[in-house]
């Protein structure tokens, strides 16, 4: 295929996943705008060198300041050659700025999206989208399925536009899951919307319970909703106190046999032995993952990069 614009078309994430019987993945998130950019790149070279086989790039979480997604997600396809998932968020954009900024995706040869409405920023409980924004993240997916049918928007007063003049766009469409949503119905009901508006894969929020992936997969097959992957998404566990931060924050579910299992703070032993039972804890949980079906293990490093590279050269070596 020719590069469009000098940039080479990615790998489209469900042609990758059919590819492996179990992928090795990890999402990194951009440097805080103003701080050095050198130490993502650093990180996201010991991520592959450790055995990621893709990645993706997150947009700051809580409406933080964390520019650079798309270039970091292209580069990432470039510099490294590694597939990658570019995280796409519609919180604060109107549907003509959300085509804008695909289209510059579409240009770089970005093609694996997870397309999120994106989380309100921390201490604005009372959020609403803007004027012409959207509410929900399968509107989101439904814009981008548009575009890869070839379907722009129109602009009113605009010039008028030949049909079929459009070149469809090829985007891979990825939506976020969660399993431990804790109403059933919204929890299906909100998976089925983003299929049905043209998602292609999913991977879930912070997943620390294989019961949970395990009833989320029964649900699916009772609901028809099982011709996508969903790909887990985990991050390694190293104390009590770490444990109780994610469950405030992040609303994550942990098994109170995983919970008491933990040190309660990084004081209560060395460090190398916390990282250590935290590797081989998430080598187990991973090893569950792989014998219910689950397609691959994604990893959110956040900052723990050490643990992450160790345990991604650990999956590699069994």
């Amino acid at each position: 295929m020719t590069p469009e614009l000098g940039f080479l078309p990615d790998i489209k994430l469900t042609d990758f996943l059919k590819q492996h019987t179990f992928t090795l993945s990890a999402e990194v998130i951009p440097p805080r705008n103003g701080a050095e950019q050198a130490l993502v790149l650093g990180q996201i070279h010991r991520l592959i060198q450790s055995g990621a086989q893709f990645l993706a790039v997150t947009k700051g979480a809580g409406g933080s300041l964390r520019g650079g997604s798309l270039p970091i997600a292209q580069s990432i396809k470039e510099r490294f050659g590694v597939p990658c998932i570019a995280h796409f968020t519609c919180r604060d954009l109107a549907a003509e700025e959300v085509e804008n900024q695909l289209v510059d995706h579409h240009y770089f040869g970005i093609r694996n999206i997870l397309a999120l409405r994106g989380d309100p920023p921390d201490g604005q409980p009372n959020w609403k989208p803007r004027e012409g924004g959207y509410q929900y993240a399968h509107e989101l997916i439904a814009q981008i399925r548009n575009l890869n049918q070839g379907q722009y928007l129109s602009r009113v007063g605009g010039p008028s536009v030949t049909p079929g003049s459009q070149i469809a766009t090829d985007f891979c469409i990825g939506a976020a899951v969660y399993p431990d949503h804790p109403n059933e119905i919204e929890r299906i009901d909100y998976f089925k919307a983003k299929i049905d508006a043209g998602a292609h894969f999913g991977i879930t929020d912070i997943l620390l319970d294989v019961d949970a992936f395990k009833r989320f997969q029964d649900l699916c097959g009772k609901n028809g909703l099982t011709r996508i992957p969903i790909l887990p998404g985990s991050r390694l566990l190293k104390t009590q106190a770490q444990a109780l931060k994610m469950m405030t924050k992040f609303k994550v579910k942990i098994p109170k046999q995983v919970f008491d299992s933990l040190p309660e703070s990084s004081e209560s032993m060395p460090e190398e032995e916390i990282l250590k039972r935290s590797v081989d804890r998430f080598l187990g949980f991973t090893e569950e993952l792989r014998k219910a079906g689950a397609p691959g293990i994604h990893l959110f490093v956040i900052v723990d990069t050490e643990g992450a590279c160790r345990a991604l050269k650990r999956l590699v070596s069994h």
